[in-house]
């Protein structure tokens, strides 16, 4: 669920980059940058491992901290407008702002953890949302059962 969080946000981060180039090209970077930053987070869950190093972590912060105000926003417009919108996609930035600002705020709230252990089954940024079965313990029991670690 978090690959589809914050490729959405990837997406919705270089669009709003572009529109706002002609306008405000110093923001239109800075949401650029911030979508570099969620495509370097599908890429974390995805292969866990980072693109960036260690020392460039401290701007991961700065770039989600960008995520949450672009979902404020679309709550924002969201609330407001509600009643004036016809259409299913506008009332869908409602529902859509609400994972966008836990997302990044989960990584906010996270980002100062150590990274997992090769012995751990479970990277500490996921252990909040999930629940976690080792591959082991699957394939001793010939079934799938949920363990919380």
């Amino acid at each position: 669920m978090r690959i589809i969080i914050n490729s959405f946000t990837f997406i919705l981060l270089l669009v709003l980059a572009y529109v706002m180039w002609q306008g405000n090209p110093l923001l239109s970077f800075l949401l650029a940058l911030a979508a570099i930053d969620q495509f370097e987070d599908v890429y974390y869950y995805t292969y866990r491992k980072r693109l960036f190093p260690s020392w460039l972590m401290p701007l991961d912060l700065v770039f989600e901290v960008v995520a949450v105000c672009i979902g404020l926003g679309m709550l924002i417009f969201s609330l407001i407008y509600y009643a004036y919108f016809e259409t299913w996609f506008f009332k869908a930035l409602l529902f859509l702002s609400i994972p966008i600002i836990y997302s990044a705020v989960e990584d906010i709230v996270m980002w100062r953890q150590p990274p997992p252990k090769a012995s751990s089954p479970v990277a500490p940024a996921t252990a909040v949302m999930h629940y976690v079965c080792p591959e082991k313990e699957v394939c001793e029991e010939k079934r799938f059962v949920r363990r919380k670690h």
